[in-house]
């Protein structure tokens, strides 16, 4: 009795399934394509991101070799500071009259060896105390 509809049944079972897989196939396809665009967006965004990387990496290069003379051209700075303080006449005088103080000297040898005024080798011996 039913069996009359069967090739009925089985055609619009059929269709059905028809439909349904192609809006199932539809759907997927466009999911595919968002994810093709998400994908080309992000390879994009990579390749900026390596030229970015590159660029501060170089940069960083350039920025320590900068800082690697200044470093240096400040030692040098220094020693030729050293140099001159050293070279100064009156200075030695003043190194040699700090010496004697912390060796004990008194006001009146520092007035002698040194030739410094009563003032000055008073505020040396004061000073070196501290």
């Amino acid at each position: 009795m039913y069996l009359q509809y069967l090739p009925w049944l089985t055609l619009v079972l059929a269709f059905v399934f028809f439909i349904t897989s192609y809006l199932w196939i539809k759907k997927l396809a466009k999911k595919n394509n968002a994810l093709e665009i998400l994908l080309k967006s992000v390879m994009a965004n990579n390749e900026l991101f390596k030229q970015q990387f590159v660029e501060l990496h170089s940069g960083s290069i350039g920025m320590g070799k900068k800082i690697q003379q200044l470093e240096s051209k400040i030692i040098k700075t220094q020693e030729n500071q050293q140099n001159i303080v050293a070279q100064a006449p009156e200075n030695r005088l003043y190194t040699r009259a700090a010496k004697m103080v912390e060796l004990g000297a008194s006001i009146d040898e520092l007035m002698a060896e040194c030739e410094l005024p009563r003032a000055e080798a008073e505020l040396l011996i004061n000073l070196h105390k501290k």
